[in-house]
C-alpha cells in the first residue's frame, strides 16, 4: 500500500492543457544550449496493466548511455519509506466523517470492505490520497507494472546514479495546498462511480500507448482532481524543475522519467525546455 501511495500524483498524471502547436510523443531528445552531451526525457505512466506494458529497445538503450535516471523523486532512497509512514495520516487528526455525510461514509465503508477487506471505521483519519491508493487496483483490474520500477532496476543492472527532481516531501506537501474536504470529496466521486474510473482509466492507457498527448490532456482537463488545481500540482512543478535539470545536464547525459503529463502544455516541459534555447527532437518507441 505505501509503495502505492507514492504513485498518486502520476496515477492522476497528466499535464497543463493547450492544443495548439503541440506533437506527439513521449520520448525526447535534448540537445543544444551548450550541453556536451544530450540528454533524454522520457513520459511514463505510473501504473500500468502488465498485458499493456512495454519498455522499448530505444528507452533502454538510451538508458543504459546516460550517466543517471532522474525521476520525479529519487525512488531508491531510503529515507522513503519513512517519509510515507510520516504522511498516511492528517496531521490535525481529521476524519473522512467531518466532510462526507454519514449517508456518504457509509457508501465508502461498503465499497471499501467489498473491494479490500479493509474497515473504513478503522482508517478514518487516513489522508484522502492514501485512501485513494487503495482502490486504484480496482480501476485496472489487472497485475500491474511500473515504467519508474523497470527504469530503476535497468539502471542498478548500469550501476547507474538514481537522484530526484524533488523530494519526496516536496511532493506530499502539494495536498496541503488542497482543502481536505476538496480532497475527501474527490475520493468519494471516485469510490462512488469506479465504473466511470475503469473507463477513464482504459482511454487513459489507450491514449498513452498511441503516444497522444492532446488526448490525455482532454481527459484530464475532465479530472475533478486537476480542474481547479492544475497549476500547483503540475504547472508549477514544472517551472521548478527546469533549473534542476539544466544544472544536472551540465553535468552529462541524464535520462528523466516523469509523468508523461508534464511533457505537454504552455508551461509543459517541452515548451519550458525550448524557451531556455534547448533542441528537443522526439524519438520513436
Amino acid at each position: 500500500m505505501l509503495k502505492r501511495s507514492i504513485f498518486i500524483l502520476g496515477l492522476i498524471l497528466i499535464g497543463s492543457f493547450s492544443v495548439l502547436g503541440q506533437e506527439k510523443g513521449v520520448f525526447w531528445k535534448i540537445s543544444g544550449n551548450g550541453l556536451s552531451a544530450s540528454s533524454y526525457l522520457f513520459g511514463t505512466i505510473h501504473l500500468i496493466c502488465e498485458q499493456d506494458f512495454a519498455m522499448s529497445e530505444r528507452v533502454s538503450d538510451k538508458l543504459a548511455q546516460s550517466n543517471a535516471l532522474v525521476l520525479e523523486i529519487d525512488m531508491d532512497d531510503p529515507s522513503l519509506q519513512m517519509a510515507l509512514m510520516a504522511n498516511i495520516y492528517n496531521e490535525d487528526g481529521q476524519k473522512i466523517t467531518d466532510f462526507l455525510s454519514e449517508e456518504e461514509y457509509q457508501e465508502i465503508r461498503t465499497f471499501l470492505k467489498e473491494r479490500t477487506g479493509m474497515d473504513m471505521d478503522m482508517l478514518k483519519t487516513m489522508r484522502p490520497m492514501v485512501l485513494m491508493s487503495l482502490i486504484y487496483p480496482n480501476l485496472l483490474e489487472c497485475e500491474t507494472k511500473a515504467f519508474e520500477s523497470e527504469l530503476m532496476a535497468l539502471a542498478k543492472t548500469n550501476d547507474m546514479e538514481i537522484v530526484g527532481l524533488e523530494s519526496v516531501n516536496d511532493q506530499l506537501s502539494l495536498f496541503d495546498l488542497i482543502p481536505l474536504k476538496e480532497q475527501y470529496r474527490s475520493f468519494y466521486t471516485y469510490a462512488d462511480n469506479i465504473e466511470k474510473g475503469k473507463r477513464e482509466f482504459k482511454k487513459l492507457i489507450a491514449s498513452y500507448k498511441e503516444e497522444d498527448i492532446l488526448a490525455l490532456l482532454e481527459l484530464v482537463s475532465e479530472s475533478p482532481e486537476y480542474k481547479d488545481y492544475q497549476e500547483v500540482l503540475l504547472d508549477q512543478r514544472n517551472l521548478n524543475w527546469i533549473d534542476p535539470m539544466a544544472r544536472m545536464m551540465k553535468k552529462g547525459s541524464m535520462f528523466f522519467a516523469v509523468g508523461a503529463g508534464h511533457l505537454a502544455g504552455d508551461t509543459g516541459l517541452i515548451q519550458l525546455l525550448k524557451k531556455e534555447g534547448y533542441s528537443l527532437e522526439r524519438l520513436n518507441l
